[in-house]
């Protein structure tokens, strides 16, 4: 699929809307995990403020005419009435989103939220969609909150062991989101795991590569972790996500699943420079958010008991990958103390790590042609062996 800058606003309803498309600046994407969208109210309404990655859905109700909205970093907005969120599949055709129980999606992740907030006692009136991929996250507009809905049943302990590692973090001091604590979670909803985190304020500083390096040395220093974490196997989530692939060429599931399977034989014979000990598990700057002036850390669903060293890999891909200049990486490297290529090791969990990369947007292949493009492309530079092809960032 062409690039091209999609950076214009969005038609208003009736016009021709144009093919989803991703820009050169798709990774100049916010980080609206829990930004509560301030960081888009610092624009002029809707219009994006960058070339980025543009994917257009139309949010219809019952009655009214087709709106155009945008997803990250642009808002899904809940309006009232029965909802059915559907999305340009191709250029001229209006393609269904699969129904709630066939599919996690953007349209499926709206009557959760609604319950979940009626059972945690707030409203979902107004809320915003920030993002989709392993957790679908609203910012609400009746509360300074937002609400993390995961894809599944089967990440129920996952969710807990976040909920209790940000627990720990603030008994630590390290500057990290903090959970509700003023409610009772999470909360299960029609087979979907769900919490509630404090939204951030945003603004400035913005985060940087040192400040990972900081927040991390931090991390992996903080004491007493008295959560159960479990034993870090970084290809278990990739093979059960490989397992559930559904519209992957059947080509390209044998190749990953074959590399997988050979990753997880190299991965058992890896000796580490660092000890063993609490990792967040994916750790990027992407994870960093500005809450009150000051840096903070969040996500912390795959934390685990394993090697430092893979807390260090998204940094050092990041150069390869999504064009991070050399002398931030050093920066990186020498605020936390390590540079993780002088380890023998290194190509091995580089691969891996890539993988896992690769897993996680496939799992949207169905959502948009960018992100089915952008599976593709990683797909491809893996069977090649290509580690300087430019990945983009969603």
């Amino acid at each position: 699929m062409p690039v091209t800058d999609c950076s214009r606003r969005c038609p208003p309803p009736g016009e021709r809307y144009p093919p989803i498309c991703a820009s050169a600046g798709a990774n100049a994407l916010d980080s609206d995990l829990l930004l509560g969208g301030s960081s888009r109210r610092q624009g002029h309404d809707n219009t994006p403020p960058v070339p980025q990655f543009c994917r257009l859905f139309l949010i219809r109700a019952d009655a009214g005419m087709p709106t155009p909205g945008l997803d990250t970093p642009n808002p899904v907005i809940i309006r009232e009435g029965r909802l059915s969120l559907t999305r340009l599949g191709m250029p001229g055709i209006l393609g269904r989103v699969p129904d709630a129980a066939a599919e996690f999606s953007s349209s499926a992740a709206l009557p959760i939220l609604r319950e979940a907030c009626q059972q945690a006692g707030l409203s979902s009136d107004g809320a915003e969609l920030l993002r989709i991929g392993e957790n679908a996250n609203f910012r609400l507009a009746s509360a300074p909150l937002v609400v993390r809905i995961s894809r599944s049943a089967d990440r129920l302990p996952r969710v807990k062991r976040e909920l209790c590692v940000a627990r720990w973090l603030a008994a630590a001091e390290v500057p990290a989101v903090r959970m509700a604590e003023e409610i009772e979670q999470p909360l299960m909803v029609d087979g979907h795991p769900v919490s509630f985190w404090h939204a951030v304020t945003g603004g400035e500083p913005t985060p940087t590569h040192i400040d990972l390096a900081r927040l991390l040395a931090a991390y992996h220093a903080a004491p007493d972790c008295p959560c159960d974490l479990v034993t870090f196997e970084p290809l278990t989530t990739s093979g059960s996500r490989l397992a559930k692939a559904e519209g992957v060429d059947q080509a390209d599931l044998d190749f990953l699943q074959a590399r997988c399977a050979d990753l997880t034989n190299e991965y058992e014979h890896l000796e580490f420079a660092l000890p063993r000990g609490p990792i967040h598990g994916d750790a990027h700057t992407k994870n960093l958010l500005t809450d009150h002036g000051q840096v903070v850390l969040l996500d912390f669903e795959a934390a685990a008991i394993g090697p430092r060293e893979w807390d260090l890999m998204p940094t050092s891909i990041a150069v390869q990958r999504y064009g991070l200049p050399e002398n931030q990486y050093q920066e990186f490297a020498a605020t936390y103390g390590f540079d993780v290529r002088s380890w023998p090791g290194y190509p091995v969990l580089r691969e891996i790590r890539e993988l896992t990369m690769t897993t996680w947007i496939m799992q949207n292949v169905g959502e948009s042609p960018a992100i089915a493009a952008e599976f593709a492309l990683r797909v491809a530079s893996l069977r090649e062996g290509d580690r300087e092809r430019p990945w983009h960032f969603f």
